[in-house]
Parts: C-alpha cells; sequence; structure tokens
C-alpha cells in the first residue's frame, strides 16, 4: 500500500512548522485565551447556573453571578487545554495538499473542531469547580467522582490525542493512499459431467510417471 504523505519529507516540514507555531504561540497564547473565554460564555447555560468568567493570562477564572467574588476564586488551566493548537497547527500545514486554497479549507476545519473541544472542555472543568470547590455539598458523591473523572479525562486526551485524531480524520483518505476497495467479478465454473471427469482421467499427464 503506498503512502499518500511521504514520511520523510512530512517530518522535515512537520519540526520546521512546529518551531514556528511554538515560537508564535508564547506571544498569542493569552489572546487566545481572551477568545476561548468570550466563545465559551454563551454555552455557560450548560453549568448548573449563571456563571461570570473572564480571562487572566493563560487561566480563566470563574464564579456564580450575583455572588462576591472573593479574593482568589477557581481558574480552569487554559494553558493546558489550548495548547493541543501548537501540535494541530504544524500537522495541518505539514501535509500536502492539491492547493493552498485546500490546505486552509482543511485547517479552518481543524480550528472550528478544536475549537469546539476546547469549549466543552472549559465547561466540564467549571462543572468540576462547582461540584468540588464551589458548592460541593449540593452534589452527590457519585456526581463529584463523575465530573472528576470527565475533567481529568478530557484534559489528558487534549495535548495526546485530540490533534492526531483530527488530523486524521481530516486526512483520512489520503494517508491511506487513496486505496480504493474494488469488487473482483467472479467467473462462473461450467460443471463436468462423469464422461468428460473419464476422458480427462484416461489422458496421460505430462511428466508424470
Amino acid at each position: 500500500m503506498r503512502l499518500g504523505v511521504k514520511p520523510f519529507a512530512f517530518l522535515g516540514r512537520l519540526l520546521g512548522w512546529f518551531v514556528l507555531t511554538y515560537a508564535a504561540w508564547v506571544s498569542f497564547a493569552s489572546a487566545y485565551t481572551h477568545l476561548l473565554a468570550v466563545v465559551t460564555q454563551p454555552f455557560l447555560r450548560l453549568a448548573d447556573r449563571a456563571t461570570s468568567l473572564w480571562p487572566r493570562g493563560t487561566s480563566i477564572l470563574f464564579w456564580p453571578q450575583g455572588m462576591q467574588v472573593p479574593q482568589r476564586p477557581p481558574a480552569v488551566p487554559a494553558e493546558w487545554i489550548q495548547a493541543n493548537l501548537v501540535l494541530l497547527l504544524p500537522l495541518m500545514l505539514a501535509t500536502p495538499a492539491p492547493t493552498w486554497s485546500t490546505k486552509f479549507r482543511r485547517l479552518a476545519l481543524a480550528l472550528a473542531l478544536v475549537l469546539a473541544w476546547q469549549v466543552l472542555d472549559v465547561i466540564i472543568a467549571i462543572k468540576f469547580g462547582y461540584a468540588t470547590q464551589i458548592d460541593p455539598l449540593s452534589y452527590a458523591g457519585w456526581q463529584r467522582y463523575l465530573y472528576a473523572f470527565a475533567a481529568n479525562l478530557i484534559m489528558f486526551l487534549d495535548t495526546q490525542v485530540v490533534p492526531f485524531m483530527i488530523w486524521a480524520g481530516i486526512h483520512f483518505r489520503q494517508l491511506l493512499g487513496g486505496l480504493r476497495l474494488q469488487k473482483v467479478p467472479i467467473m462462473p465454473t461450467t460443471p463436468t459431467t462423469p464422461s468428460q471427469k473419464k476422458k480427462g482421467a484416461a489422458r496421460p499427464r505430462r511428466g508424470s510417471a
């Protein structure tokens, strides 16, 4: 099977794009955290109650609306949640495409998918914060365990699985080298009669003793 991506050429492009992405990410991480907080805000109705959140550096702080905000409110570590972009962007840019417009369309799709995942990640982290820090008495033990398990699982997937999952899903056919399954027609066989079998058995085979 022939791969649609040449391994060594792809590895070289991947390393180059990774260095450039990481260098740019150091400067833009805080701005992206602000964007993530703004995008997440409309979806906070999925949480238990009305919640205010605001970025601070690469963290997203949150607290129930209408309550006095403490000096140190709980925070979501957004630098961990959004770190998957540092790997996803080089993967998308290093993969060859027929045209640059095709590559940018794929990149836009990948960014939309990873942003949706990050919003879900922030919401789960906020639910975890309510269940374990802000109002743990309002949750049963199994609920606290469920939110803790979900938060840790999602954050584990963030940087190690999600970038490859999105990249491979978008380039699935290309990674398989454009392999197409073809149906091979089965030729019908004609049945042999007893008389034909006898004639065939009477003929001596070449090379036989």
